[in-house]
């Protein structure tokens, strides 16, 4: 679907422009509860872009499983009438009013359930996306020109308050991509570097193949030498002096409980599989197939959440009294509170132990390891919470306790006198991973300078990340869920998470709608962490191997 991918980098080119676009185009003021000051030119943008995600929803949802196709209509269908309700009336009163947009709404909700039963058991048309476009667009259009209409006579500009309006009720429905966006410079740290390593032992041409074979182990030993001199030096100096990456001693037990709870379930995972090591290339290979799903796990509660408040505020819109719905509001705010969010994460946590124990008897290689290691780290999460004492753990810590387990192992393998260039190569893959568990936030930094915060480029980062190399799911294929039906859904969870970030970044305040960088930053710790930790489980697990051939190390393949 062209018109998708033109829409992300659409919004992605919001998001990098807008500061100029805030210095140069004229700014209005909402009037809701929150006051934004917003470029009035691009709002029309930013209603496209919803109505265009949310149509892409609603056409995949046509072909899909039963209870998505209910799902997935029901949510798109709450989002055309709580725009329909925006046309309040001319009073501006907040009573019932029958009002063109509300009926039109209402209208296109009955059109699409109609348009589902009746194309529910064909195969996918091309009209199919273009008429339900048609029919949102047309209801939206109606409802927003008839609001700003109304607002007018009073010297209000309703279209930044509509846009706020709209944002905040369903920006939470952002939230599982931006977490699993979190996972992307952890994923990127990664892949660099084995790279970097992988590029030391590759021949660059037939004729030059024996002088490289001769010189690589010398290469190895070099890089190696080099990036341990820099670890040791971080770590001790930078320590001592109080700059780079310090490290609290407060945070070392449970950093150490980590990295042992993690090598611990790696362990288990291995007896149950009862087969060789997992590699780093199974855990690259495999992290696609676990960091959305995972995501979605840990923020289930939210998507009801906007169901009941879309619910409320359209019944209430209707006419039905604040005490009916009340109870929604109150039920909306226990779902998403930290209490229920830290039960979320503990049952999530327990929930993915048993599936990687499930998924290692089955025979899997890298799935099993990377739940082990989410698990512990969503367990980890809700200590603070339950426990009387301050405990915490850091990236720092965590990078110490990888490098010197490191230096160990290449110390005994030394002595063993197996330390050959294999070893050598994955055991510098694994300072390198332990200099990314401390810097990964670095990698973002130049993208952060281009747009003016650091915290949208983090998201940034990992939406364009996900798009560009997370897209295997839409080249398979089920009659539960079609191709076509892929692509749709992975565009349209695309382009919604770039569009609310563009409304933050337009807006100058992340927290515009929903705080993505929040989640984004939970989503690194919990799974860039968690991935980390993994490949570096692989690399010493591939080391520690009794039969090892002096071979290139590993480079994994995540492409597009």
């Amino acid at each position: 679907m062209l018109v998708g991918v033109v829409a992300f980098w659409l919004a992605v080119l919001l998001i990098v422009t807008a500061p100029l676009i805030r210095e140069f185009a004229p700014l209005t003021v909402s009037v809701a509860s929150t006051v934004l000051s917003l470029p009035r030119l691009m709002l029309t943008t930013i209603f496209w872009l919803v109505i265009l995600s949310v149509a892409l929803m609603q056409t995949a949802a046509i072909h899909t499983r039963g209870r998505t196709t209910v799902a997935l209509t029901t949510m798109a269908s709450l989002a055309l009438l709580f725009i329909g309700s925006l046309d309040f009336g001319v009073d501006g009163s907040g009573g019932f009013a029958l009002t063109a947009g509300k009926l039109i709404s209402a209208l296109a909700v009955m059109s699409i359930i109609v348009l589902v039963v009746a194309r529910r058991r064909a195969r996918f048309a091309w009209w199919e996306f273009p008429l339900v476009l048609g029919i949102m667009g047309f209801a939206a259009v109606v409802a927003l020109a008839r609001s700003a209409a109304e607002s007018a006579p009073f010297g209000i500009d309703f279209a930044p308050t509509a846009a706020s309006l709209v944002m905040t009720s369903i920006g939470l429905l952002a939230v599982p991509a931006a977490l699993a966006a979190g996972v992307a410079v952890a994923e990127f740290a990664v892949t660099a570097a084995t790279s970097a390593v992988a590029a030391l032992e590759r021949p660059r041409t037939r004729d030059r193949a024996e002088v490289v074979a001769r010189t690589v182990p010398v290469i190895l030993i070099a890089a190696f030498a080099l990036v341990a001199v820099w670890r040791i030096g971080e770590l001790v100096v930078g320590s001592a002096a109080g700059v780079g990456a310090v490290i609290d001693p407060v945070d070392l037990p449970l950093s150490i409980g980590i990295v042992a709870a993690i090598a611990g379930a790696w362990w288990i995972i291995g007896r149950l599989r009862n087969t060789a090591a997992t590699t780093i290339d199974d855990v690259m290979l495999r992290l696609d197939d676990v960091g959305f799903p995972v995501a979605a796990a840990l923020t289930i509660t939210l998507a009801p959440v906007v169901v009941l408040l879309l619910t409320a505020q359209v019944l209430t819109s209707w006419g039905v009294g604040t005490d009916t719905v009340g109870g929604m509001f109150a039920v909306a705010d226990l779902l998403r509170s930290s209490d229920t969010q830290s039960v979320v994460r503990l049952l999530v946590g327990v929930g993915l132990l048993v599936s990687a124990a499930m998924s290692a008897r089955r025979g899997s290689r890298g799935i099993p390891e990377l739940l082990a290691a989410i698990a512990v780290i969503a367990i980890v999460s809700v200590l603070p919470f339950v426990s009387p004492l301050t405990i915490s753990w850091s990236y720092e810590s965590i990078a110490a306790i990888i490098a010197l387990c490191t230096l160990l192992l290449a110390a005994g393998l030394a002595v063993r006198r197996l330390l050959d260039g294999r070893r050598l190569a994955l055991l510098t893959v694994a300072l390198l991973l332990s200099a990314a568990a401390a810097w990964r936030d670095v990698l973002a930094d130049p993208l952060s300078v281009l747009i003016g915060a650091s915290g949208i480029a983090l998201v940034l980062f990992g939406f364009i990340w996900g798009f560009v190399t997370d897209a295997d799911i839409t080249h398979r294929d089920s009659h539960a869920y079609p191709a076509s039906a892929r692509v749709m859904l992975f565009l349209a969870n695309a382009v919604f998470g770039v569009t609310v970030l563009a409304f933050g970044a337009l807006a100058r305040d992340l927290g515009a709608a929903i705080d993505l960088d929040s989640f984004a930053q939970f989503g690194d710790e919990l799974l860039g962490t968690a991935l980390i930790l993994a490949s570096v489980m692989a690399v010493w697990a591939s080391a520690a191997e009794k039969n090892s051939a002096d071979s290139p190390a590993p480079r994994p393949n995540v492409g597009a």
